[in-house]
């Protein structure tokens, strides 16, 4: 039963990843929304569904395990993405010190608001409404 629940939640990562990929196409390429809000608008949203699915795949608050699953999953590959993005733009124009503060301004709240959202305090919150 926990392998099944342990593939859910990583389910929930990886559905994380794809969500912030439609998201972002949508809000910046169809509606031509620019900005750090929009990230973290975007961001808020997607730390919302991943609180809100841990807790409905559970039916509990996420241990400290679990809650590290989803965030390394989601994070991890998020972070990857950004690298090789930072990694493309150094190649192509160079990247200044600026540059980076600029991807990190966009990359960082994306695990910062899953974190929060995981959290045992924001969770239970999550338990009540589902359960």
């Amino acid at each position: 039963m926990e392998d099944l629940k342990r593939s859910r939640v990583t389910i929930v990562a990886v559905s994380a990843v794809v969500l912030f990929f439609l998201t972002n196409y949508l809000a910046r390429f169809l509606f031509g929304l620019t900005g750090v809000v929009v990230s973290v608008v975007i961001a808020a949203l997607i730390a919302a569904y991943i609180g809100w699915s841990v807790v409905r795949v559970l039916k509990r608050v996420p241990t400290g395990e679990e809650r590290g699953r989803v965030l390394w999953a989601y994070g991890g590959f998020l972070g990857a993405l950004f690298v090789a993005w930072g990694a493309y733009v150094g190649l192509s124009a160079g990247l200044d010190s600026s540059g980076v503060l600029f991807l990190l301004s966009h990359y960082l709240p994306y695990p910062a608001l899953a974190h929060l959202m995981l959290s045992d305090r924001v969770a239970s919150r999550f338990v009540e409404k589902v359960g």
